[in-house]
């Protein structure tokens, strides 16, 4: 399966909005850390806000930084993924590593 075509923006509202990265300012191209349980499990690129269209082969890199298949991608923008969803999934993941 493929990653939608995804503005920027949109998946830039996703992450930041449902799994509240840490992101420090200052940086022109901004980096989030994902913590689960007080301990950093994901580091991430997050895309600036233009309304560019992000295709798969770019997609798939965040998506992977964020430890989810593509399918739970689509899912994390179009906003049927929440936030609490998304760490009980990334929580699986890293005990199943």
């Amino acid at each position: 399966m493929k990653i939608n075509d995804f503005t920027e923006k949109q998946i830039r509202e996703a992450i930041i909005g449902k799994i509240k990265p840490l992101v420090p300012t200052g940086c022109k191209h901004q980096k989030g850390v994902v913590y689960l349980e007080g301990m950093a499990v994901a580091t991430i690129t997050i895309p600036n806000s233009h309304k560019r269209v992000m295709h798969h082969n770019k997609s798939k890199h965040i998506a992977a930084a964020l430890k989810l298949e593509c399918r739970e991608f689509n899912d994390l923008v179009k906003c049927t993924l929440t936030g609490p969803k998304y760490y009980k999934i990334l929580k699986t993941k890293i005990a199943n590593e």
